[in-house]
């Protein structure tokens, strides 16, 4: 017994999103009767989700000597099942986690009314609907009365597991999907549905159509898109062209949300969508397509040098935005510190880039090691950020006289900033997009991140339809065939 709890123990730290719902002590329970049965976890979490669902409605029964009511016990695994999808899929929809115990029994009744056996008079079949909703929630824990009269499932994940069961046998799937693919509590939903079907091609195919024209219409935001595409073609990094396109889709998005940064944060991060890319001073999600790379990895200079810059850029409204709110006087020690260290490190980047395509060039014309180094300076950039160092450090060790100073320069240093980045990296250009297209380019970001992690999960699609999807994820409409 300690040997197998040391596995089940060990199999839960290699499957994190499993071990997420250890936490819970039905979900808890659930894992453990499906690793006694298997002595391991489905790489497939609605296989996972089935097969302890499958444990709690039948075969529990037989080691607990368990009794049903006549009514529930006629029903078999499958119909139980039907029962609750149905009742999971009429209250998730319209969003009711919590649902009344009137409501719940009527939905029941509609269901059992049709099985063999059923009662005809409707005195007696409520009361049967009654005797199976009760049935349901002592013995199997999956509904619970929360308040008098008031019903949920016992843990969102039973929810959402049968609302996708009821949805995958549904012939307007895709219809009712199609609906919810913006609104993130469906998210659960969209990723089980997708690893039931037993090839998602199609489904999959039409989420990338809808996400694709959310952005169309909006010509400021399609030119933003061409810019993405442009900038990531301009670099050589040993990514795929999309991971590329999603640092620079993301890296931007924060810059044009860093007005409405939260400053408990602990610091500004980049959003992407799914590859972790780890780098010394911030971490960046990006997308990553590719299964067999690892999953992390220190991004390319030039990359890190824009990310660099981006967080200088960052702290810096940081920096603004305390002082203005009043934050000066908790005296924010480390805002200028970051910014100090930033600014560096983006120098000692900028210098490092243009080593590094110096000699490479040098290598391909098979020139001298004096060639490589003439080649390196970038002189005009870097003596750019070496002022705008400069006036920072001339405060270092006098932080009383630096905010004073920052009151009256910091928009004008803020600005420099944004220049040398635009004229020397080409990104941090001011957008100025409206409340609503940053609205819109956050529901775009976050659908790409839902149809990535559905290719991610373990779904059947066919190589052709994961390539054609790859391959065109964030391009402007113009550009995809």
């Amino acid at each position: 017994m300690p040997k197998k709890t040391e596995r089940f123990l060990e199999k839960l730290k290699r499957h994190p999103r499993i071990r997420e719902l250890a936490t819970n002590p039905l979900l808890l329970t659930l894992l453990c009767l499906v690793f006694e049965g298997r002595t391991d976890f489905p790489a497939n979490r609605s296989e996972l989700y089935k097969e302890g669902i499958d444990v709690l409605l039948k075969k529990w029964d037989g080691t607990r000597s368990i009794e049903r009511e006549q009514v529930y016990r006629e029903l078999s695994l499958k119909r139980k099942e039907d029962l609750l999808s149905q009742l999971a899929f009429t209250t998730f929809e319209p969003g009711n986690y919590f649902f009344k115990q009137k409501d719940a029994e009527r939905l029941i009744e509609a269901y059992i009314q049709n099985v063999p056996g059923a009662q005809a008079d409707p005195e007696a079949l409520r009361l049967d609907s009654e005797a199976v909703l009760k049935s349901i929630e002592a013995q199997h824990g999956l509904l619970v009365e929360r308040a008098r009269g008031i019903y949920s499932f016992s843990h969102l994940t039973f929810h959402e597991y049968f609302t996708a069961r009821e949805l995958e046998t549904r012939d307007q799937l895709h219809r009712d999907l199609m609906l919810h693919f913006t609104e993130k509590r469906w998210r659960e939903v969209f990723l089980l549905t997708t690893e039931m079907l037993k090839k998602a091609d199609s489904l999959l195919l039409l989420l990338k159509s809808q996400i694709d024209k959310m952005l169309a219409a909006d010509e400021k935001l399609q030119q933003f898109l061409i810019w993405v595409q442009q900038k990531s073609g301009s670099i050589n990094v040993p990514y795929k062209a999309t991971t590329v396109r999603a640092f620079y889709f993301a890296l931007t998005l924060d810059l044009a949300h860093v007005h409405d940064l939260d400053l408990t944060r602990a610091r500004t991060r980049t959003r992407a969508l799914d590859l972790d890319l780890t780098w010394a001073r911030a971490r960046t999600r990006a997308l990553d397509l590719d299964l067999d790379q690892a999953r992390s990895r220190t991004l390319d200079h030039a990359l890190d040098l824009n990310l660099a810059l981006a967080l200088v850029h960052t702290h810096a409204y940081d920096l603004d935005l305390a002082l203005d709110l009043g934050l000066d006087r908790a005296r924010p020690h480390d805002l200028p510190h970051d910014l100090v260290l930033d600014l560096a490190l983006a120098l000692d980047l900028a210098l490092a880039l243009d080593l590094h395509y110096a000699l490479d060039l040098a290598r391909t014309h098979a020139r001298t090691h004096a060639l490589a180094l003439h080649l390196a300076r970038n002189p005009a950039f870097q003596q750019s950020l070496q002022e705008l160092e400069d006036q920072l450090l001339k405060f270092h060790k006098d932080l009383e006289h630096f905010y004073e100073w920052w009151k009256t320069n910091g928009s004008a240093w803020i600005m420099k900033l944004r220049d040398v980045m635009i004229e020397h990296r080409s990104i941090g250009h001011d957008w100025q997009f409206t409340n609503t297209q940053k609205e819109l380019l956050k529901q775009y970001h976050d659908a790409n991140k839902l149809l990535v992690d559905c290719i991610n999960s373990d779904c059947y699609v066919s190589r052709a339809v994961r390539e054609e999807i790859e391959v065109s994820l964030l391009l402007p409409v113009t550009e995809i065939k």
